[in-house]
């Protein structure tokens, strides 16, 4: 805490109230304090209406306490009306690539993002002509953090897919900062911190160790009635009410006739006096005694309560807090707290007015600053102290000039976001990835990563958190995002490139496996797009090898229809004939493992001929007879065969739709044609001379007639 004595002012709807203040044993020393009443109602709900009229109050208060000090006094802290701050929530979130940690940059990079949401969003909170632009950042705390859908205290450090940020943005309109540094740089100060009243009331009367319980503070002055709840050890919320003492005020002058300042000076003595003398706008000197005066101020100071209770039962959930407690000129109001209570619910004890006394580490000016109306400018002059308020500079962004507040030290980020930055444009992203199907597997191919902004700091490099001063110059330079993943088929499935080698009718091949990319045939070298389904057929088989080759269609076969004897019939006929490793294809040949170096040989098959037809069909060529239980072959006679009306040789070619007629010789096979598809010999074995035939059981001969079937036995006797 620095030793220098410190200027504050409480500027109220009032009065102005200057503290000058410095360290003390206990905490805080009042040197100097000085109260005076404005000369007209120059302010109204906390809000300056006549600069010139207030700067004329702040600078003979100021001007006093340079006396008394015998310093000059230029630089100040101040505080603005609680009215004017407006809370969004507001929320980001980012796509990694899974594959590094967040760093601290990048969260409060993500933060930053979420804050730029709620003044995106702040339009929605906002009054009929109030704009966006027409409010300061000031801070913000993080609600959230999540990190692919689960809920994180911090980020920093994770890995994950999708990173996610809710803020809570605090607003102060630019209206209020602005008459408020009129007014100062009227009288010739420089503001160096600002607060909020509500703040400053809150700090003193409620302490840390208080804030606990769920109590609501309410700074009722002229104007405004200020809010504000705690609970759980933190602050809840913060709000207003527009009406305050002058409406207590405004009831007196409307029920007696008086002017605004006697109607002012007639309420305050009310606490300190059973009779009072005062004289109306018509002249006439008025004696009433104090209850009169209360009875007309009771209706006021009905709708006052009715008003704060009902906000506070709206901030705190429809449910009363456990205390509350008023500070301000206003709460001395008779029967005020008797009213809020009635209005809440509460027993009357559970709602006090505090004055001085609540305050502890505070020393000095106790006979002009011990009233409830002592709370605010107290609070200010201590907030400031522990440096609680907010900070105050006026910075150069590009070039381009911004004034900045916000709690605590400032920095680079309050600045960028000041000046309308987009923080997500200062992060070098990572590039777009792929997303491509290989046989069915999913394959992710991550983007490059970007390279970040480049941000000076009056010509020195800076980060996002490095803290800045008044006059500093900031140069940002964005960051440009990172490449979109690229691949290739080979890249993203390397069995696409395992190379095999085969001999085709004497020629060497070097062959790749089969690969299509969304159906149709793909190189290795084939640049894939998003998406893309790639399939990769190993070459396994001969018929695989042969498909590369191009003989897809190898298998196939010529159907031949004809007429035979009267009757359609057809024939398949194979185009290929194929040759493996010089030995001619069995039928299943095709599915056979390859390896390279396997030669193959392929040539077209010739055209079909009558007597392979034949052949095939087995048109009456032979008959099958069954002799001592063996099946033999018997030819069957001479075949005819007439193509079209003309005979045909065995090596005349078969065309489609061709007539064919086939014919037998009428002379059937005999027994004798049997024995020598049998092999059996004239000459008898040793000591046999004599050969027994049967056909069918029955006695047979060489001459008898065989068919297809029949059942022979032969036997030496």
């Amino acid at each position: 805490m620095s030793a220098r004595p410190l200027l504050t002012l409480d500027i109220g709807t009032r009065k102005v109230a200057g503290l000058v203040t410095a360290p003390g044993p206990r905490g805080l020393k009042i040197i100097a304090a000085e109260v005076m009443e404005h000369a007209t109602r120059a302010m109204h709900d906390g809000q300056i209406h006549d600069v010139a009229a207030v700067a004329e109050a702040v600078t003979r208060v100021v001007g006093r306490l340079e006396k008394r000090t015998g310093e000059p006094l230029r630089e100040v802290a101040v505080a603005a009306a609680g009215r004017a701050l407006r809370t969004v929530r507001g929320r980001a979130e980012r796509q990694l690539s899974g594959l590094t940690q967040l760093t601290a940059d990048e969260v409060f990079s993500l933060e930053l993002e979420a804050v730029q949401a709620a003044q995106g969003a702040l339009s929605e909170v906002l009054r009929e002509g109030e704009r966006p632009q027409d409010y300061h950042y000031v801070g913000h705390s993080v609600t959230r953090s999540l990190l692919d859908g689960f809920s994180l205290a911090n980020l920093v450090g994770q890995r994950g897919t999708v990173a996610e940020v809710e803020v809570i943005a605090t607003f102060l309109p630019r209206g209020v900062i602005d008459s408020l540094q009129s007014v100062l740089e009227t009288c010739g100060l420089e503001m160096i911190a600002l607060t909020l009243e509500p703040i400053a009331a809150l700090s003193v009367a409620v302490p840390d160790s208080m804030r606990h319980l769920n109590l609501a503070l309410v700074d009722i002055g002229a104007g405004t009635s200020d809010i504000a709840l705690t609970a759980r050890g933190a602050v809840l919320a913060y709000d207003m009410v527009p009406i305050a003492g002058d409406e207590i005020t405004e009831a007196l002058s409307e029920t007696f006739l008086l002017d605004f300042n006697v109607g002012e000076a007639v309420k305050r003595k009310t606490g300190t006096s059973d009779v009072l003398r005062f004289t109306d706008i018509l002249g006439q000197t008025l004696v009433k005694e104090r209850h009169e005066l209360v009875e007309a101020m009771q209706p006021a100071a009905r709708r006052l309560a009715g008003q704060i209770a009902r906000r506070i039962l709206a901030l705190n959930g429809g449910e009363p807090p456990q205390a509350v407690l008023l500070v301000g000129g206003g709460s001395l109001t008779p029967g005020l707290p008797e009213y809020v209570a009635a209005e809440l619910g509460l027993p009357a004890q559970r709602v006090a007015v505090r004055g001085r006394d609540a305050i502890r580490g505070v020393e000095g000016a106790r006979s002009l600053l011990k009233g409830p109306d002592a709370i605010t400018p107290i609070g200010i002059a201590v907030a400031a102290r522990d440096h609680s308020t907010l900070g105050f500079s006026y910075v150069y962004v590009n070039g381009g000039g911004v004034r900045l507040f916000r709690p605590g030290r400032l920095t680079v980020a309050d600045a960028l976001l000041a000046a309308g930055i987009s923080i997500r444009e200062l992060q070098g992203t990572v590039g777009k990835g792929l997303t491509i199907t290989v046989n069915g597997e999913l394959r992710m191919v991550p983007g490059t990563f970007g390279r970040p902004a480049r941000i000076l700091l009056n010509g020195e490099p800076a980060g996002l958190d490095t803290p800045v001063q008044h006059h500093d110059r900031i140069d940002v330079e964005p960051g440009t995002p990172g490449e979109p993943g690229r691949a290739t088929v080979a890249e993203v499935a390397p069995e696409a490139v395992c190379q095999l080698t085969v001999v085709l009718n004497g020629t060497q091949h070097t062959l790749s496996p089969l690969v299509t990319v969304n159906g149709e045939p793909g190189e290795p070298d084939r640049e894939l797009a998003d998406n893309d389904v790639v399939v990769v057929r190993p070459l396994r088989t001969v018929e695989d090898a042969l498909t590369a080759l191009g003989y897809a269609d190898l298998s196939t076969a010529e159907v031949i229809r004809y007429t035979l004897n009267g009757k359609p019939g057809s024939v398949l006929w194979p185009r290929y004939v194929l040759a493996i490793n010089g030995a001619p294809a069995e039928p299943d040949a095709l599915e056979a493992p390859v390896q390279s170096g396997d030669r193959f040989e392929i040539r077209d098959n010739p055209p079909l001929t009558a007597g392979e037809l034949v052949e095939r069909l087995g048109a009456g060529a032979e008959v099958r007879v069954r002799l001592n239980g063996e099946v033999y072959a018997v030819p069957a006679g001479s075949l005819r065969v007439v193509r079209n009306g003309v005979l045909a040789g065995p090596a005349d070619a078969l065309r489609e739709g061709d007539e064919i007629v086939i014919t037998t010789s009428e002379e059937p096979p005999i027994f004798a044609n049997l024995l020598v598809a049998a092999g059996v010999t004239a000459t008898p074995p040793p000591g046999k001379r004599q050969l027994v035939m049967r056909l069918n059981g029955r006695e047979a001969e060489f001459i008898t007639p065989i068919s297809e079937g029949d059942d022979a036995e032969i036997e030496w006797i």
